[in-house]
């Protein structure tokens, strides 16, 4: 039976079926499941507000607009560059033929987590051995929480940080659980918390304001079709009141791909997770 490798970024499935041969990516394919931080074009014709199928969002893709929720790449993208794969895995909606057997993005704007969007038990029966499940960022600190409710000493909102504690806690308990009960699995966890809060912020990066103009009614904290962002993309954290930036997204990757701190990880990252 083929190994899966199910990594959470949301979430990336990787299929190992054959040795690697030098030069190949570290694993055959990979299946990626989310919501819009990693969607890369699934929404453009869903009935939804949740859409990027415009300017500015793509302004620094190398083909424009494209579905993703960002000025550039996104997290899977720069988790298929780390694997060393030479092209960015298909959405959903228009993988077709052979290019499917390298890996589909079912992720979706807005999507959330139910029994049809994320069970794990029926994962694991298709195979899924190896996995990274990442955990709730800082939400109580994106740009559209603080326009809302304003700011706490901390400079979040402190009551929605609190709510997102107690998930990822419990989240975290369910990661020993699972490596514990299913035969053969190996979990791991990746701490958004630690890799946004780790370390000091560089001087002169915007951590709590959009770099595109957002809207305040259809799309709330989207940003406004054909408006002219920032340009300097490569400061700010958010390209708009809920999603990060290019730099934002590849800096995360790479710390959640490699750990920085002890705390990025339990009980290893997605680099040593690939190797075992």
């Amino acid at each position: 039976m083929s190994i899966i490798w199910f990594i959470l970024m949301i979430l990336i499935l990787i299929v190992s079926s054959k040795p690697m041969v030098k030069g190949e990516p570290l694993v055959p394919c990979y299946f990626i499941f989310g919501d819009s931080v990693v969607d890369n074009g699934n929404n453009n014709n869903l009935t939804t507000t949740a859409k990027a199928n415009y300017p500015p969002y793509g302004i620094d893709f190398h083909t424009g607009v494209n579905g993703r929720f960002t000025n550039g790449r996104n997290k899977a993208d720069f988790f298929a560059e780390l694997l060393g794969f030479d092209s960015f895995i298909p959405p959903f909606v228009s993988a077709r033929g052979k290019e499917i057997l390298k890996g589909v993005n079912y992720a979706s704007g807005v999507s959330g987590i139910r029994d049809e969007t994320g069970y794990r038990w029926t994962l694991y029966s298709y195979g899924a051995r190896k996995v990274a499940v990442s955990n709730i960022g800082l939400l109580g600190c994106l740009p559209e929480e603080l326009e809302v409710f304003g700011r706490n000493a901390s400079g979040c909102v402190d009551f929605i940080n609190n709510y997102v504690q107690l998930f990822n806690d419990k989240l975290k308990l369910l990661i020993d659980d699972l490596n514990t009960n299913l035969p053969n699995a190996r979990f791991i966890y990746i701490n958004q918390t630690s890799i946004s809060s780790g370390g000091p912020t560089p001087v002169g990066i915007t951590v709590d304001s959009s770099c595109c103009i957002t809207s305040d009614t259809i799309a709330k904290g989207q940003c406004r079709k054909g408006e002219v962002p920032c340009s300097n993309r490569n400061q700010y954290i958010f390209f708009d009141n809920f999603h990060p930036t290019e730099v934002a997204n590849m800096a995360t990757a790479r710390r959640s791909f490699t750990a920085l701190l002890p705390s990025d990880a339990y009980p290893t990252d997605i680099s040593q997770l690939v190797q075992t």
